[in-house]
């Protein structure tokens, strides 16, 4: 009974790898296109200066920090991880980036030490490639309540770009409460 399994298994796996084979190779999962090739400016080590403001009125709290990011899955995402402090606490988080070419919008996800959930993101970029604008979502970890919050990502040049982030106030204004400046480590 065994054998005759593990035989039926090994006649399977054989059909199945004859059909990968002789399939043609865009059956054999999608290329980077252009969209993907963008996400290549984000690659590398860098340096973050982030400044929050907690408050209205406030100054912004200013904290230190490393990303690393590359490419992964042949091409097609962006995987970040960053290591600093935030609001004098140890910070860490992850975060993946690509390029969906069914929804025709770059998607991602990002979590971090701050929160339990997982934040969605989606967005797209501008006709240079160098501005790309996301809708964050999840649930404030304060208050529990769901949370968006849009990104403007800036690439300035190959060795500098600058991550905005704007909600909206409770008098229902757009307010930027922070800003995160990168710079290429040398």
């Amino acid at each position: 009974m065994k054998t005759r399994l593990i035989s039926a298994v090994a006649v399977l796996l054989l059909g199945i790898g004859a059909a990968f084979a002789s399939a043609p190779q865009e059956a054999m999962g999608p290329k980077p296109g252009k969209e993907h090739e963008l996400l290549k400016q984000f690659e590398g080590n860098w340096d973050a200066t982030s400044r929050f403001i907690m408050a209205p009125g406030q100054e912004p709290m200013v904290s230190k920090s490393k990303e690393t990011a590359r490419i992964i899955a042949g091409g097609l995402f962006l995987v970040f991880d960053i290591e600093g402090e935030m609001m004098g606490q140890k910070f860490t988080g992850h975060g993946t980036m690509g390029y969906d070419t069914q929804k025709k919008k770059y998607t991602g996800t990002w979590i971090d030490s701050m929160a339990t959930g997982v934040f969605l993101v989606e967005g797209t970029v501008d006709e240079t490639g160098k501005v790309f604008t996301e809708m964050m979502e999840g649930t404030d970890p304060q208050s529990g309540q769901p949370m968006k919050m849009k990104m403007i990502h800036e690439v300035k040049d190959k060795d500098s770009r600058v991550l905005k982030f704007f909600m909206n106030g409770p008098d229902g204004k757009e307010t930027q409460p922070g800003t995160i400046e990168y710079q290429r480590r040398k």
